[in-house]
């Protein structure tokens, strides 16, 4: 069953499932695309080329699927694809994506407070809470089970990993490796590994054991880089150390270089 508010605007050709609600004063664009128990709140918006899983709560005045705020942008069709159980709290603000056919990914079971701004082109993988206020550039990607604090601002490509934590009021500019924590404010800095999210995921201490020593190997020996993931692939057989061997893979793969 349809729960829409008769003063809900739904454009005819939108794709709502089954036992959405819609709230009063909501609108619903042509080319959305919604599975079934979303629930959209007052004055909230829908736009754009947006699919949408199940499960997800949109609160009063959030946009989403609205258009890129970069003046690259010239109308071509670009899309943003949202997955299951996420909650978008008050006047949160997502865009859809510059670039013909390219897309705006977000995962599932994503919390995004009130006044979080999603820019174009970034990729939320899945457990990510962003607290109040905080916003992503462009083209940033945040891999599972990312914190992100309130008033942080993160900026454009750069790559956030699994299970960091990003301290509130904080300017990311650089990746941060997985498990860690960033924070500052005239000089932002890798504080340590994030051990509470650590704990709190019920990795076991051998895990945790290696992937400390893995740490202190990558940014207290005075190593490059590149001098620092072939000691950690020296000392740890990375097949049994999967929480090693994702750290060593971030480092390989960064682009924009490395938060430190």
């Amino acid at each position: 069953m349809e729960l829409i508010h008769k003063t809900a605007i739904i454009e005819p050709t939108a794709v709502i499932g089954k036992n959405c609600k819609i709230g009063a004063y909501s609108y619903v664009g042509p080319n959305v695309v919604m599975g079934d128990d979303n629930e959209v709140g007052m004055h909230a918006v829908i736009e754009g080329n947006t699919t949408i899983g199940r499960g997800n709560k949109f609160f009063t005045g959030a946009v989403i699927g609205s258009l890129p705020q970069d003046l690259k942008y010239a109308g071509e069709k670009s899309y943003l694809v949202v997955g299951d159980n996420n909650q978008f709290r008050e006047y949160v603000d997502v865009n859809v994506a510059v670039g013909e056919g390219a897309k705006t990914i977000i995962g599932s079971g994503n919390l995004f407070m009130v006044y979080v701004h999603v820019a174009h082109n970034c990729v939320i993988h899945d457990r990510a809470v962003l607290a109040n206020c905080a916003t992503l550039a462009g083209h940033v990607t945040l891999e599972n089970n990312v914190i992100v604090g309130g008033l942080a601002g993160v900026h454009q490509f750069v790559k956030v990993g699994t299970y960091a934590m990003i301290g509130g009021l904080s300017k990311i500019t650089m990746d941060v490796m997985p498990y860690c924590t960033a924070d500052g404010r005239d000089e932002i800095k890798i504080c340590g590994l994030n051990t509470v999210g650590l704990t709190r995921a019920g990795f076991d201490k051998e895990s945790v054991s290696a992937l400390k020593k893995a740490y202190k190997i990558f940014f207290r020996s005075g190593l490059t880089k590149v001098e620092a993931v072939a000691k950690i692939c020296e000392t740890f057989d990375t097949s049994k150390f999967k929480l090693v061997s994702s750290f060593v893979e971030f480092a390989k793969t960064s682009e924009r270089g490395i938060l430190r």
